[in-house]
């Protein structure tokens, strides 16, 4: 199966609320509001497998693929020491356990991934290694762990179902 088109360019910034306005004042980049991707079975091998992942970000407005700015947290896949461009994302994945069993036969290593309460893979990071220092991320169709910055609810999207920073009507940062 081939991947989807490439849906984001993530970034891993030391300071979300810097990053934004270095990226909004230079490049003229609109942003959503802020988001957090927050799980509480996110496995990386930095912890307890699985531990506790909460990821403050933000996305581009604008079509594909979109400049995720991604603040640093914890101590795996997502600390400060791989700032800078940190993956390429291909999300709406319909069946991921398919596509993580293929891409490991073909040699990627998996670093990191996260998985639903019935235990369902809901995305997954391979290894930056051989890659030249960046990570893919693949995200599964299935609605993420994703909500506001406040802890409440994203709304969904219309276009997928899945929640999304990018659906909250008129916000731009």
């Amino acid at each position: 199966m081939a991947l989807p088109p490439v849906d984001h360019v993530g970034i891993l910034v030391a300071d979300l609320g810097e990053a934004m306005e270095r990226y909004q004042r230079v490049l003229g980049c609109r942003f959503s509001v802020v988001g957090r991707y927050r799980s509480e079975r996110y496995e990386d091998g930095s912890a307890d497998c699985p531990h506790r992942h909460d990821a403050r970000f933000v996305l581009s407005h604008g079509p594909a693929p979109r400049i995720e700015l991604l603040e640093a947290t914890g101590h795996g896949t997502h600390a400060a020491r791989h700032l800078g461009v940190h993956h390429l994302a291909f999300t709406g994945i319909p069946d991921l356990d398919t596509e993580h069993a293929r891409v490991t036969a073909a040699g990627a290593r998996v670093e990191a991934q996260n998985t639903d309460d019935a235990g369902r893979r809901l995305l997954f990071f391979t290894a930056a290694e051989p890659w030249s220092g960046t990570h893919f991320e693949l995200v599964s169709a299935l609605p993420g762990p994703i909500v506001l910055d406040d802890g409440t609810p994203a709304p969904l999207d219309p276009r997928t179902g899945r929640p999304s920073v990018l659906a909250v009507e008129g916000a731009s940062s």
